[in-house]
């Protein structure tokens, strides 16, 4: 079995979460191919490499013709495994998408070209493929009624960790507490429940925290700048550029806050458990569904979406409370210990397998 991999997520830049995502599934790829004889694998990249395709029409060109044609250089057996963004109208090998969520089907895209790349182009290469992989099951529904794409071309493969067996372990930090968010700065990421949840916290907490920011600045950062002058912790808040290597942001936070209110399955959260760093999040259906519950034992940092006040306890309590605190670290570890890179390895090469019996 030969595959080839969409490598436009790889290219240029600082890899945020559809670069992540590829980069896991290439060294999950390098892992069967150690595991699995006559398997092997091709990373198809655009050029040149050190610049992303940041166009809709950079996009069109490298899904539609360019990959096509990188495509035909294939052995047989191939499969085209494209983890994220569009896919070939008219795929050249028997094609697995990787859907993450359907969310810009339901957001005001500018732009009447982007429009229709987003919410016609890329839905309609998701249809071309043999067999769906979607992160969650809650998803996975999703893909299914709203694309109507059969059940058994729909499959979940949760994520694994970029961290896991990393040596580095989360210590409880000294000095100020610092509350760690991570994502591109839009509305359904909730920013917004976390200012107010810090303007909530009691003295001498709220003059000493500090809420970091790191992600890719919008307009609503502005909105957001404004909500914390109103509140009065707008020199406790913090926005700084994404970040090459999280790692160290993660392991000097006292929290990882998550309190979004929409995704396709949340991979920070994943990332601060397997380096034991406590995790404060959500409670929206598709988070639960990873996060909310190990075996009988309920996760203690999980709070109702939106609530600021639930958050600003336990973001307290994370700070005051070291056994609160090694309760959240524990939990992580146990999410983080099922969520393994041989895990998804497994199911990828299962997948592949699946896709090829449907050719």
């Amino acid at each position: 079995m030969h595959v080839v991999l969409d490598g436009q997520a790889l290219v240029g830049g600082i890899p945020t979460g559809f670069g992540i995502y590829a980069k896991l599934v290439a060294d999950a790829l390098e892992l069967i191919a150690r595991r699995e004889e006559g398997f092997s694998h091709k990373i198809a990249y655009p050029h040149p490499m050190d610049k992303p395709l940041a166009s809709v029409w950079q996009r069109v060109l490298w899904e539609q013709f360019i990959l096509r044609s990188k495509c035909r250089e294939a052995t047989e057996p191939a499969l085209l495994h494209s983890p994220c963004l569009g896919a070939p109208l008219f795929p050249p090998l028997p094609l697995v998408c990787t859907v993450h969520d359907l969310i810009l089907l339901d957001e005001e895209i500018p732009g009447m070209f982007a429009r229709e790349y987003f919410k016609r182009l890329v839905p309609a290469g998701w249809r071309q493929a043999k067999l769906v992989l979607t992160d969650t099951e809650h998803i996975r529904q999703k893909v299914m009624e709203r694309l109507r794409i059969p059940a058994h071309r729909v499959v979940t493969l949760p994520l694994y960790s970029r961290y896991e067996g990393s040596q580095a372990r989360w210590q409880p930090p000294d000095g100020r507490p610092r509350f760690l968010m991570i994502g591109t700065v839009e509305p359904r990421k909730g920013f917004t429940t976390a200012i107010a949840a810090l303007a909530q916290l009691p003295e001498p907490i709220r003059s000493d925290a500090r809420l970091v920011i790191a992600g890719k600045r919008t307009p609503h950062t502005v909105e957001l700048i404004s909500l914390a002058q109103r509140l009065g912790v707008q020199q406790s808040v913090e926005f700084i550029d994404y970040q090459q290597e999280l790692a160290k942001l993660y392991l000097g936070a006292s929290a990882l806050v998550f309190p979004s209110l929409d995704e396709g399955f949340g991979l920070p959260p994943l990332e601060a458990m397997s380096l034991g760093v406590p995790v404060l999040i959500s409670g929206i259906d598709v988070l639960r569904e990873t996060y909310g519950q190990i075996g009988e034992v309920s996760n203690p940092g999980m709070f109702p979406p939106g609530n600021e006040t639930a958050l600003a306890q336990l973001m307290r309590q994370a700070v005051e409370n070291g056994a609160f605190a090694a309760s959240l670290t524990n939990f992580g570890d146990a999410v983080a210990g099922k969520l393994t890179r041989d895990r998804f390895a497994d199911g990828l090469l299962a997948a592949y397998r699946s896709a090829l019996d449907k050719a």
